[in-house]
């Protein structure tokens, strides 16, 4: 529909309009503004009908009457109360808060101290935890967000008068004052200054004439101007793609989310047994009068070498149940150090094993990471999609380094801009040209919803592609549960795309300044692509071999606190932390790397934690004549063989049986280092708690052996089973 004629030069002066006409007005506006329609922009009046159309003029600014008050719409500050309710709705707190309310009943009845009273606290101090500190940081989080927000700044003319606002106060008609340094508010034209340079990689220059175009989140570079403000908040170019973008912003990445999937099923598991260790306390409590003389006996560990029989297991669980602290003062100790080594010492580690990862990556490729968890989650990508447009971020990924990422199973996708035969040069020029399997589409037809699942996870080539449609293409591939990683940010609306995508990596040079605070990754240089990728690997592949080592040891030490002391525990977990943080940050080239998610590793677990009860058990059924009558020694050669346990493990998930990964191993100084004084103090603790003899460590040698061969024949026998289910006929399996 064409536009009514218009003056030309009107006056600087308001322009009265009806409301209808002022929503004809400003929705022609908007269409301008977002096709970048310089022609209907000249048709249309220029800048001062564009200005009328929102009740402002060029000179004077939005005509409000009387000046704003500043302040009208500041960002609420967060509040921590809101993070501690959201963090108390969560499954695991209630019952451990029923549980710790039934140990303090039964303390308050039984009138003792160490009765209840122990226990309790024990439980309340591990809900403080679980309840403050994901919601500290959370707050802090959220208050930084809220700061950088009420930071910015501009200038704005309003009534003539100038006014120093905060972005979130600017309003459509705003006359807003530009110059260097100063973040676009909203989408807008300029209306005079001199030509500016903004941070656009692909519209790095405006002018009044011929490009007057303005996007929000765009950062004047050089020059100065003043620009009417038409569109702001979820009414802008970004604004309108934010809405598309599914992630949160408070999403974790996959390879945090994975960790966090994993502990919640240890915490459901710590969460069992403190509910048992409760209802147990109120069993006691119940039965304390008629069972008064066992209370007065004495607390020894169970002696393993005598015979298991029905009789010794009902002592056993009456000296467990019946006692006023009996062993269940061992498993709270033993519940503590799960706790501190799972919530307080595991996400340290990893931590700042991923910390010297980053270092490592800065050093090396001039990588820059901006999100610590982010290198694990490119060790799981499976799609790496790559705006090519005017071919500025094609040196991140040559040729070798297409075929390599190929080889690694990792699917590429370039998006352009451009035409179709531009963006099929750089594919053949970077060696993955699609083959008759493989799609070339158009970005314009991307959007109509036509493309099945199969067609998007074929899809190769994207020409055409506006940022709305490479947007929309991640999203799909997200969607279909792929781990996608967007190198891009030439542009401020790239930036819902660096958003939505699990990882987003930016060149230093080729980005815009909003594409910098969206980006996990900033790259200088060539060839950059490739060593995140390979290092993302060595990163995931390394902490999931951690994480199930520690969680193998967590519930191995569930098992051993009615037979070890608390501070063998520690110890034992001390070991796995200092060998697990070292293995972490070698580049060990392993053939296989399993899942972070709870369904793949939780079967290695199980398989693990019934090898080494099993055996350790076995040490009940030795002679006393080959291990000796102290039960100190017994107890000691329990701590050696279940430390030598861990240890060997830790070098099976390291696949030392590979001479490769062997070779590396050796050559790493820290890591030997690392193994050689922890083997020390494990030594002093032996000789300082008992010396064995010559025969003590030889059993605990073949017991190592024996788990290796026991650990490899569950394996096998388990693959069997697993290939035997999946070749019987589906029709077995029907309901």
């Amino acid at each position: 529909m064409a536009s009514p004629q218009r003056n030309p030069n009107p006056t600087i002066q308001s322009i009265s309009l009806s409301i209808y006409e002022h929503c004809h007005e400003r929705n022609e506006v908007h269409r301008i503004m977002r096709e970048k329609d310089v022609s209907s922009l000249r048709n249309y009046g220029g800048a001062p009908m564009v200005a009328a159309a929102f009740n402002s003029n060029i000179e004077e600014g939005l005509q409000t009457g009387s000046a704003l008050k500043p302040g009208l719409k500041q960002v609420d500050h967060p509040s921590f109360t809101s993070f501690v309710l959201e963090e108390f709705k969560s499954a695991t707190l209630l019952p451990l808060f029923v549980s710790a309310a039934i140990c303090f009943i039964a303390g308050v009845v039984s009138e003792k101290p160490d009765y209840g009273w122990p226990e309790g606290v024990d439980i309340l101090v591990n809900i403080l935890i679980l309840l403050f500190l994901p919601s500290i940081q959370k707050y802090y989080g959220a208050r930084n967000d809220a700061k950088k927000i009420r930071l910015q700044k501009v200038t704005v003319i309003r009534d003539g008068k100038r006014q120093d606002l905060a972005v979130s106060e600017v309003e459509e008609g705003d006359l807003v004052v530009l110059k260097e340094g100063v973040v676009v508010p909203g989408d807008g034209l300029l209306v005079s200054g001199n030509e500016l340079e903004i941070d656009e990689a692909l519209n790095s220059s405006i002018d009044c004439k011929n490009n007057p175009f303005l996007l929000s989140g765009s950062k004047v570079l050089k020059g100065g101007g003043r620009m009417i403000v038409v569109s702001i908040g979820s009414n802008t170019s970004l604004g309108e793609m934010m809405v598309l973008v599914n992630r949160n912003p408070c999403e974790e990445p996959s390879f945090q989310a994975h960790m966090k999937e994993l502990n919640r099923a240890m915490d459901y598991i710590v969460m069992f047994i403190y509910i048992v260790l409760a209802l147990v306390l109120f069993f006691r409590l119940l039965c304390t009068r008629n069972h008064h003389k066992d209370d007065q006996k004495s607390v020894r560990p169970p002696n393993l070498n005598n015979k298991v029989s029905a009789e010794f297991v009902e002592t056993l669980f009456k000296k467990v149940l019946l006692r006023s602290r009996g062993k269940i003062i061992l498993l709270i100790y033993s519940l503590t150090i799960v706790d501190l080594g799972l919530q307080g010492i595991l996400p340290p580690t990893i931590s700042a094993s991923l910390i010297c990862w980053n270092r490592s990556l800065k050093k090396k490729y001039q990588i820059h990471p901006k999100n610590l968890y982010a290198c694990g989650t490119m060790g799981l990508t499976t799609f790496v999609v790559i705006d090519v447009s005017n071919r500025l971020l094609v040196p991140q990924c040559p040729l070798e380094a297409a075929e390599a990422l190929k080889n690694k199973e990792v699917s590429i996708v370039l998006v352009s801009r451009g035409e179709e035969n531009f963006v099929r040069a750089i594919a053949d020029e970077m060696g993955i040209l699609p083959t008759s399997k493989d799609l070339g589409v158009n970005g314009e037809e991307f959007d109509q919803d036509v493309f099945t699942r199969n067609d998007i996870i074929s899809i190769r080539i994207m020409y055409k592609s506006q940022p709305k449609h490479t947007l929309l293409l991640v999203k799909a591939l997200r969607e279909n549960g792929h781990v996608v990683t967007y190198l891009g940010g030439l542009a401020t609306l790239d930036t819902p795309t660096l958003k939505e995508a699990d990882v987003g990596i930016i060149e230093e040079q080729a980005s815009c300044g909003l594409a910098h605070e969206s980006s996990d990754f900033i790259v200088q240089g060539k060839g950059s692509l490739l060593p995140l990728l390979i290092s993302g690997r060595f990163v995931y592949s390394n902490v999931v071999s951690f994480i199930e080592a520690m969680h193998t040891t967590s519930i191995c030490i569930l098992f051993m606190a009615f037979i070890l002391e608390p501070f063998h525990l520690f110890w034992v977990n001390a070991v796995t932390h200092i060998l697990g943080f070292s293995m972490i940050l070698m580049e060990l080239p392993k053939k296989r790397t399993i899942s972070l998610k709870a369904k793949a590793i939780c079967p290695n677990i199980a398989r693990k934690v019934l090898c080494q009860v099993l055996l350790l058990l076995s040490l009940g059924f030795i002679p006393k004549t080959i291990l000796g009558s102290n039960e100190d020694t017994q107890e000691v050669m329990t701590l050696n063989v279940f430390t030598m346990f861990q240890v060997f493990y830790m070098f099976q998930i390291m696949e030392f049986s590979d001479i490769e990964v062997l070779t590396v191993a050796v050559r790493n100084y820290s890591f030997l280092a690392s193994v050689g004084v922890t083997m020390v103090f494990h030594g002093i603790i032996i000789i300082c708690t008992e010396n064995l003899s010559l025969v003590n460590w030889i059993i605990c040698f073949l017991l190592v052996l024996l788990l290796w061969v026991l650990d490899s024949t569950l394996k096998v026998v388990a693959k069997t089973l697993y290939r035997s289910v999946r070749t019987l006929p589906s029709e077995m399996f029907a309901t």
